[in-house]
């Protein structure tokens, strides 16, 4: 059984969010697997608030291991940093996203965007990034011309994982340019 400890209001956020909650016998994202991922330049990543974010706002323990799994990979890439953004619409005043950025100078943006919440996955790439790989699961979005971040990737399996995994490393090496 899983206590919620809030107001009424952010208890009924949280039921709206995880849609009623998720079964007891699903099972937990494996935070002890986070700790052995490369650290970001900087200091020491908190996996645990990390692991806490994406299983609070997972829709599904699955969803959740998803997520987690590629946010391993895209460590493992290396100088990437990761991290939830800011919001002042929320309680916790955090978004609903993981940032995947080039632990660098930053001179753009996150190369990709993570929804905890469904595993949707936005990266900064464009269709002509991506028109000579050999990759499948991915959609484009309806954005204005010149717009940098164009193609999704839905976190469904373990080789939508891949993919996602593959094109970050696209995403990094074209702002690391």
């Amino acid at each position: 059984m899983r206590l919620i400890d809030g107001t009424p209001e952010e208890i009924a956020e949280f039921l709206r969010l995880t849609e009623g909650g998720r079964s007891a016998e699903a099972e937990e994202p494996d935070a002890a697997d986070l700790e052995s991922a490369a650290e970001p330049a900087g200091g020491k990543l908190d996996w645990d608030r990390i692991a806490q974010f994406v299983q609070g706002r997972a829709r599904s323990n699955d969803i959740a291991r998803r997520v987690t799994s590629f946010l391993r990979g895209a460590l493992e890439l290396g100088d990437v940093e990761i991290g939830p953004g800011a919001s002042e619409r929320t309680t916790d005043g955090l978004t609903d996203y993981v940032m995947v950025h080039d632990a660098g100078v930053r001179r753009f943006g996150a190369v990709a965007y993570v929804q905890a919440k469904n595993g949707g996955l936005t990266l900064r790439l464009t269709r002509q990034d991506v028109s000579g790989m050999n990759v499948s699961g991915i959609q484009f979005r309806d954005v204005r011309p010149g717009h940098q971040y164009v193609v999704n990737c839905q976190l469904r399996d373990d080789e939508s994982v891949a993919t996602a995994l593959k094109l970050v490393s696209t995403a990094l090496a074209k702002v690391r340019a």
